[in-house]
């Protein structure tokens, strides 16, 4: 069997603090096939490209430093996919340490599953002291198991884009088709969120598995300054920003333009009534105050994103529609 290689993409925005543990990390990969490193620097504003550099050198790896000034890190990304020259794209953030085996490991379960176009991992937390809350909501950070051990996800499941391996074909298929995401993910300080997720919902409309392997391991290096209840609160806010555009992906379920505006109507009155129950319930929860955020952030972004919702059905229809 032909082993395929691999692209690792790191798009970082201002990452000089964070790199040093992900890029001695990826030089350690203990692989027996060829593979490259792709870094974007994403318009950051410290020295990420110099200090990127001092450690790569004299690595001994084939890498590239990149520069890419529009803000977003799906832009960066796709640029990123745009200069790979191998078959597997591995999406690592610029605060994830990789396990020596991850490339070997990975490329494996890859070669092994065709049909899986999309392979997660497991994020762990190295040892600190995190309040009592965190564990209940980790995996917004990127961290703790995303399915069950090598079983494909049901439809309209996703993985963290940290850590996660893709096909190059299906992500060039989708392009050739007009694909674009219409989620940004980070742009610089703003916290917004579901790139990866409109990936993971675009490979599945394909055809094609995401599936989540708890051997594949990286440690999560997460500043205790976002280990903070009020960072993740605009966290949660960031994701729920991305409303209604996701749900342009559920065929299925709205397969007329008529249908979709139905939803939408009626996501409006059951966020109305969202935003009446959260405020005169008492925030004395964590869950209640998370809810409270999150509603209030769904309903205007229904009205930011309605247009490129709509938009996003009408072209996803194109791409995807049978």
């Amino acid at each position: 069997m032909k082993i395929l290689s691999c692209s690792i993409i790191i798009c970082t925005y201002n990452g000089e603090k964070k790199l040093r543990n992900t890029l001695k990390a990826i030089v350690n990969q203990e692989t027996t096939f060829p593979w490259e490193l792709i870094l974007i620097d994403n318009n950051s504003s410290d020295n990420t490209f110099s200090f990127s550099e001092s450690i790569l050198e004299n690595s001994g790896i084939e890498y590239r430093l990149k520069r890419f000034s529009q803000p977003g890190k799906m832009y960066a990304f796709w640029y990123g996919i745009s200069l790979a020259k191998y078959d597997y794209i591995l999406d690592c953030d610029d605060d994830n340490e990789l396990f020596p085996d991850f490339l070997e490991e990975g490329l494996k379960i890859l070669n092994a599953n065709p049909k899986v176009g999309a392979l997660g991992s497991l994020g762990i937390l190295p040892e600190q002291n995190v309040p009592d809350w965190f564990i209940f909501f980790s995996k917004s950070y990127a961290i703790g198991p995303q399915g069950n051990h090598l079983v494909p996800l049901p439809k309209f499941a996703h993985l963290y884009g940290a850590g996660c391996f893709y096909r190059k074909s299906i992500l060039n298929d989708l392009k050739n088709k007009g694909f674009e995401s219409l989620l940004s993910c980070r742009k610089g300080e703003e916290l917004t969120s579901g790139g990866d997720v409109e990936f993971c919902h675009a490979i599945q409309l394909l055809g094609y598995d995401l599936m989540y392997s708890e051997t594949l391991k990286f440690f999560h290096h997460i500043g205790s300054e976002r280990i903070n209840f009020e960072y993740y609160l605009r966290l949660k806010r960031g994701i729920s920003s991305s409303f209604p555009i996701l749900a342009t992906y559920r065929l299925d379920e709205y397969f007329q333009g008529s249908h979709f505006k139905k939803f939408l109507i009626s996501s409006f009155l059951i966020l109305v009534k969202g935003l009446i129950k959260t405020s005169f319930l008492p925030r004395n929860s964590y869950q209640r105050k998370v809810d409270y955020v999150v509603v209030r952030a769904k309903f205007w972004a229904l009205f930011k994103n309605y247009r490129t919702a709509i938009d996003g059905y009408k072209r996803n229809q194109k791409i995807f529609g049978s």
